[in-house]
Order: C-alpha cells, then structure tokens, then sequence
C-alpha cells in the first residue's frame, strides 16, 4: 500500500484568538486542510499558551475585548516573533509582518494556508547559499500578498467604495509584476524628470505608518523610471519605519548631488546593511538589496552612514 502523504502543515500549530461561531468555522475549515488549531478567547490566554505551546502563526478574530494591534505587540514583547492573521472585515491598522484576512471562515483559511507554506519556504535549506534572487522573490511575494488581501477585502463585502479598493490593489499588482521585471533585468532604458517630493508622497502612502513622522523637504526632479524611483523611496521609509519604532522621524530632502532618506531610529550596525540578507534585527534583509538594484540600474551612487540614525544618499 502506498503511503499517505504528508499534509505540508503538519506540526505548524496555529493560534487563534477569538469565540463565538466565526472562530468556530475557521477551526472547521483549518482542520479540514490538516492545521492543528488551539482556540482561546482572550489575549491573556493568547500570551500564557504562547508560552507554553510551539506556535507557527497567531491568528485574532475581530470581536474579542482587545484591539488586534495590542494582541500581536503584546506577543511580541514576550519575545514571540511570529507571523500573525488578523481576520475581520473591517481595515485595521497592524503591524509589521501581520496580515488582514477577509471576515468569511474560507477565505481567512485561504489566507492562514498561504502564510504557513510561506514560513515553511522560507526555514528551508536554499538551494544556494544567501542566493539574492530568492530574497528579492520572498520579497515580492509577501508584499504581493498583502495586496491580495486587500482584493480579498474588498470584494468580499462587495459594497460600493470597495470596487475602487480592488480596482487600485490590482493596478498595484500589475505594478509590482513591471517593477520585478525591471529591476530582474538590472537596468533601466527610459527615464524621465520625476518630481522627488511627488514620488515620496507616494511611497510614503504606499508604507502606511501614520504613527511614523515623514516629512518631505524636496523641490527637485530626478531624471528616473518613475515606478522604481518611488519603490526605492517605498523601501527605504519602510525599513526606517519597521526597525526605528512607532516615533521614528524620516527625512526625504534634496541634497546637491541627488537626495538622501535619514531617519533617528538605531542605525544600520556594523554590517553591510546592502548585502542580501543583512538584518539587525531579524527582519528579511532584502529591502535595501532592492534599493541598491535599483540605484545601479541607474548608474547612482548610494551611500550608507550612520549619523545619529541611518542616512541613505542617492547620488545621480
């Protein structure tokens, strides 16, 4: 007889926090898929099993007593750093690494399931060694995943302001596909004067940190590609965002030879904070690869200090 095969999410625990009948149906549909599931209904439940059990994902249900955010900083302060589901209807601002799923019980296991095979992609053994083509594609994935959901969000209420929600996540999929082409190839053919402050605007609402000072002191036009341009700014105001903290002020200024992004938040370390893989805190480190693909394919220098934060400079 030929052995059953193994279900890809075995030993991937998930932890959901949350009751009543919807917590119910998204256990039902998870079991169904093979997910082991642990349910509790508040967060100090949430953090004592996060303590005593190997969690893979923590997933928390709208309606319970604490507001989502909390739940997931709380888990992270207690030393869990673990990809997190937030599964309501209703937009939350979340942070890092946590993603929003659509309110129905299919669709937020649809959401659990791509999250698992992604953490279990990535724990795996690479076929090389710190290859940067596999750190760009994680990249693109994940953020190709948050956009998706948002597409998932809005279809699934299928209410009149929400067509424009989907409509705009898509055209910024179709985006992302031409920008992974672009920087795929390494260089960039056409250029045109792109107006800085206007590319930062939208790289700044692309990060979506209202906690996050941002300000944007630039007159000045770059000649560039201007999707790359302003995924380049995206990168470097979500990497001051994601390691300096909720009050971390970013700069995006003019300077004579090009334009700089600085932040006050802790620096880069002591490490290459451009080589592939290169994180001070655990996080992906392949946002500022990115950033330095893009800078060659258009023959700009790029500099890396540490001065009083972490200061990138784009010299064209």
């Amino acid at each position: 007889m030929t052995p059953a095969l193994e279900s890809p999410f075995a030993r991937n625990r998930v932890l959901v926090v949350g009751n009543g009948d919807r917590a119910a149906a998204l256990e039902s549909s998870l079991a169904a898929d093979g997910i082991e599931t642990t349910r509790v209904a508040s967060a100090p439940e949430a953090l004592a099993t996060l303590d005593a059990v190997e969690v893979a994902l923590l997933v928390v249900i709208d309606g319970i007593e604490s507001r989502p955010a909390d739940v997931f900083g709380a888990a992270a302060r207690r030393g869990h750093q673990l990809p997190g589901v937030f599964v309501g209807s209703k937009a939350r601002q979340l942070p890092p690494g946590v993603e929003q799923a659509p309110a129905g019980a299919d669709a937020a296991a649809s959401v659990i399931r791509q999250r698992l095979l992604a953490a279990s992609a990535a724990d795996a053994e690479p076929a090389v060694e710190n290859d940067p083509l596999a750190a760009f594609g994680d990249t693109v994935s994940h953020e190709l995943r948050n956009h998706l959901s948002a597409a998932r969000l809005a279809v699934d209420s299928l209410e009149g302001p929400t067509i424009e929600q989907a409509r705009d996540a898509l055209d910024r999929l179709e985006g992302l596909a031409n920008e992974a082409e672009a920087i795929a190839a390494g260089e960039v053919s056409d250029t045109e004067p792109v107006s800085l402050a206007s590319a930062a605007t939208d790289a700044a609402d692309r990060v979506r940190a209202p906690e996050a000072s941002i300000r944007i002191d630039a007159e000045e036009t770059i000649q560039a590609d201007p999707e790359l341009l302003t995924l380049l700014l995206e990168n470097l105001v979500r990497n001051a965002v994601e390691h300096g903290g909720d009050d971390v002020t970013v700069r995006v200024t003019d300077t004579d030879a090009g334009f700089a992004v600085a932040d006050d938040g802790p620096g880069f370390g002591d490490g290459n904070p451009f080589a592939w893989g290169y994180s001070g805190d655990g996080g992906q480190g392949a946002g500022l690869g990115i950033v330095r693909r893009i800078a060659e394919a258009h023959d700009w220098e790029i500099v890396a200090e540490n001065d009083g934060g972490a200061r990138i400079e784009i010299r064209s």
